[in-house]
This record gives C-alpha cells, sequence and structure tokens, in this order.
C-alpha cells in the first residue's frame, strides 16, 4: 500500500522488481507493501490466505508465495460460485492465466529470513473477466450470498464452557468469514453460560437454544463445539441454526499425526464449508446435501444421487456389551445408504454415533428396520438397537 491505495497485483510485482534492481533488502520492500485489509465483502475476494514458501533468496521466495496465493485464491473463488455438480468443469490454470484475473492483492502480516518467506494475503480478483471465464465454459454461478449470521465457538471441559482451547476460536477467527456464500461473525461467550446449556442445545432442546441466542443478537446463531477426546480424535458439533434453517452436525476425525491446533483448523474449515454447501444447495433448490470436505473449496465427498435429501444423523446405539457393540457397529456400516458413520463416544452399554444418510428418516427407519434394527426417538437423540 502506497498512500493508503491498495496495491493492484501488477503493481506488486512491478515494486518487487524494483527492490531487486535497487538492491533493496526484504525489510525495504516489506515497507513498501504495508498490511491491508479489504476494501469490500465481494465474494470475488479471498481473505487470510497464508503462505509459506523457502527459495534461493527472500526476493524469490515472496515471488512464489504472491504467485501461490493468487492461485489458491482463484479455486476458492471459482468454488465459492458455482454449484457443486459444476466443479468438474473449473478450469485448471498456468500462473499465466491466472495473473490477469487479479484486480488486487495486499498484505496483511508477512515475516522472512534470508530463503524463507511467510505471510497471509488478501487477494481480490476480476468481476468481469472471472464471469467471461464461467461463461466460455457453459459454467452457471451464483452470487447470492446468506444473510449473516454469528458462530459462538466453545470448548468444554467438565462442567466448564470455555472459548478458548486447543485453538479453536483462533481456527474459526482465521477463516475468511467475511466474503464467503455464508458470511459470519464470531462471539465470545458471555459469563454465566454453563456446560448444562450448551449440551442442551446439542441436544435439540429448543428452549435453551432461545435463551442463549437472545443473549447476543437477532441473527441466527451456531454453536460450535470443537474439542480433542481421547487424546487421537477431534469432534465437532454444530447447533442452533443458520441461514438455512435449524442445524445439528457432529464429526469426529483422527488426529493421524496432526497436533491439536492443526487439527482444530482443518475442522474449523470443514464446518464453515458444511455451513456454505447448506446455502448453496437450498439456493439451487434441492434438499440439503451431504457435508463436503473443504480444503480451499475442495470438495471430497460427492452429493447425494438425485431426489434423494442428505442429512448427518446423530443417534445413541444400546447394546448389552462390547461384543454385541461389535456386531452391531459391522452391521451398521452394511446399511444400504448408511455413510461415513463414526463414533463420537463410547460406554459400557450405549454409542454416539453420527453418520452420513441420503434419503428421509422414514426410509432410514425401514432400511434399519429391514437389516433388523429399531430407530426411534429417544429423550435427546435418535436411539438405535438390535431387534
Amino acid at each position: 500500500m502506497l498512500d493508503g491505495r491498495v496495491l493492484t497485483a501488477s503493481a506488486h510485482r512491478r515494486l518487487l522488481r524494483h527492490a531487486v534492481v535497487l538492491g533493496l533488502g526484504p525489510l525495504a520492500f516489506g515497507a513498501l507493501a504495508a498490511r491491508v485489509q479489504a476494501a469490500d465483502e465481494s465474494p470475488y475476494t479471498v481473505a487470510k490466505l497464508s503462505v509459506d514458501v523457502t527459495a534461493k533468496d527472500a526476493v524469490a521466495a515472496k515471488a512464489e508465495a504472491i504467485a501461490e496465493a493468487e492461485r489458491r485464491g482463484l479455486k476458492v473463488v471459482l468454488r465459492r460460485l458455482v454449484p457443486l455438480q459444476a466443479y468438474a468443469a473449473l478450469p485448471a490454470l498456468e500462473q499465466g492465466e491466472v495473473e490477469p484475473l487479479i484486480s488486487g492483492l495486499s498484505i496483511r502480516s508477512e515475516k522472512y529470513s534470508t530463503t524463507r518467506y511467510i505471510a497471509t494475503f488478501d487477494v481480490s480478483f476480476n468481476e468481469q473477466a472471472l464471469k467471461q471465464l464461467l461463461a466460455s465454459r457453459n459454467v452457471t454461478l451464483s452470487e447470492t450470498r446468506a444473510p449473516s449470521i454469528a458462530i459462538l465457538p466453545l470448548v468444554i471441559e467438565g462442567e466448564q464452557v470455555k472459548s478458548a482451547g486447543e485453538g479453536w476460536r483462533q481456527a474459526w477467527l482465521d477463516l475468511d468469514l467475511t466474503h464467503g456464500m455464508a458470511p459470519a461473525t464470531v462471539l465470545q461467550p458471555r459469563p454465566g453460560l454453563d456446560a448444562r446449556m450448551v449440551r442442551a442445545i446439542l441436544a435439540g432442546d429448543s428452549g435453551a437454544y432461545a435463551s442463549v441466542q437472545g443473549t447476543y443478537s437477532g441473527q441466527p446463531l451456531v454453536i460450535a463445539v470443537g474439542q480433542t477426546i481421547d487424546g487421537g480424535q477431534f469432534t465437532t458439533r454444530l447447533a442452533g441454526a443458520d441461514s438455512v434453517g435449524q442445524i445439528n452436525f457432529g464429526r469426529t476425525g483422527t488426529l493421524d499425526g496432526e497436533d491439536a491446533n492443526a487439527a482444530a483448523r482443518d475442522a474449523a474449515a470443514f464446518a464453515l464449508a458444511v455451513l456454505e454447501n447448506r446455502w448453496k444447495v437450498m439456493q439451487s433448490g434441492g434438499a440439503e446435501a451431504e457435508p463436503v470436505r473443504y480444503e480451499e473449496g475442495a470438495p471430497a465427498a460427492a452429493a447425494p444421487a438425485q431426489g434423494e435429501p442428505g442429512r448427518n444423523v446423530v443417534a445413541l446405539v444400546q447394546f448389552a456389551g462390547l461384543k454385541e457393540w461389535q456386531e452391531i457397529r459391522g452391521r451398521l456400516m452394511h446399511v444400504p445408504g448408511i455413510q461415513a458413520l463414526e463414533v463420537n463416544a463410547l460406554s459400557a452399554r450405549t454409542a454416539s454415533i453420527t453418520f452420513d444418510y441420503a434419503g428421509s428418516l422414514g426410509r432410514l427407519q425401514k432400511v434399519l428396520g429391514d437389516s433388523g434394527f429399531a430407530f426411534e426417538n429417544g429423550e435427546d437423540n435418535f436411539l438405535i438397537r438390535a431387534r
């Protein structure tokens, strides 16, 4: 930024070349390209793109970092704007094709050594150029964004509720919640919020939700609980309401060598993708689709079959002992339509599970019945038991 103006990408590169010619060090160049914030909330801007590049020197590392941020930013914008079923038609562009699409770039933060450059960028893209690109490939887009919601990240420790812990709140703050299709504001828990109230909301208690929401604002409020369990898994729960309506989503993932902070970042990104996908599916006129894995906009899970409403089901499985549980779990894995079954918690007689099912609850009850299970409403969750 010079005199308060955001650098265009081409101007940014000119400064970089001038720094090399003039023999200026990275510090001098960094003073020229100071941190700036995006000026609008357009979905054509991607904020908080973090990069970490090592090259032969700091200037080369910075140039590579800028190129990487631009490529990743373009991927995010394209996947924001098009429906899930059109992802396969999105173009894979070379860097020379990416650069003309960029209208601006700014630096939020940067650190460097003689060969390494670490930074966080905001990248803006030319709206008309992107529209022409998609039109040339007959890809439709939607720029309609959801009304803003509030997200309350929490960690539960015994009967205590905290906002910090294992990087969960920071993971949400590090996401670009301003420019996406489901904009959101991260809240801080108010004094007096206890674990019993949060657990009641997670269990679907509408009265508890209304009580908590009323202490914040009139916006839809999503309670987002995230934390490690059993030392090797990270569990995520979303409950309350977003711009689509009521939500009760659960997911447990294995750490696979990640530390808790890295797992929190992955889980928060996944959760944001769930919220954005719910909105996009509703806008397209379909029922809610399965959640998609989000890696800067890239899905890893396919949508359910055409005409089948997808849902994430939270249920409590009842059994007599470990041997019966192992048998039940094996059978549930083979029930038609049940996918991504995960165990959230396990005790001597019950197991809390979540799974995806592409169909109505009535149909789920029938297929479970055909497979030898009872599927009933419980006090807090659905109940599943072997007949």
